[in-house]
């Protein structure tokens, strides 16, 4: 939640219209859920959110100390999982999200991107 506040505060006064800031709260929402729900079961994530207003767009970065997962290298979206519902989040990201770049350093994942 407090990601997500963070976000919340910080678009207004971005240089992003109002619709990617829309967008840009869903790609956080998105990825700070993975991050929680996937990193790690049973235990809790250390996780970091940064966002960069680069006057062309914003610049968002996520650091969590999970499992590793590159959302850069998923498989393309073909539609949700029939069991989960699941995949929908990672092809948001992928279709707003430009310049996606993961790395995982020791036990650290990092994944930034660019939202305009």
């Amino acid at each position: 939640m407090e990601a997500l506040q963070f976000a919340r505060d910080f678009l207004p006064e971005s240089c992003l219209d109002e619709r990617a800031r829309v967008k840009a709260a869903i790609i956080v929402e998105e990825l700070v859920s993975n991050c929680l729900h996937h990193g790690g079961p049973d235990r809790d994530i250390a996780l970091w959110v940064s966002l960069q207003d680069t006057g062309a767009g914003v610049d968002l970065r996520i650091e969590d100390d999970g499992q590793a997962f590159d959302p850069a290298a998923a498989p393309e979206f073909t539609g949700p999982d029939p069991q989960t519902g699941g995949g929908v989040g990672l092809a948001i990201v992928h279709t707003w999200g430009s310049n996606i770049a993961y790395s995982r350093s020791g036990n650290l994942n990092t994944l930034s991107l660019t939202i305009t």
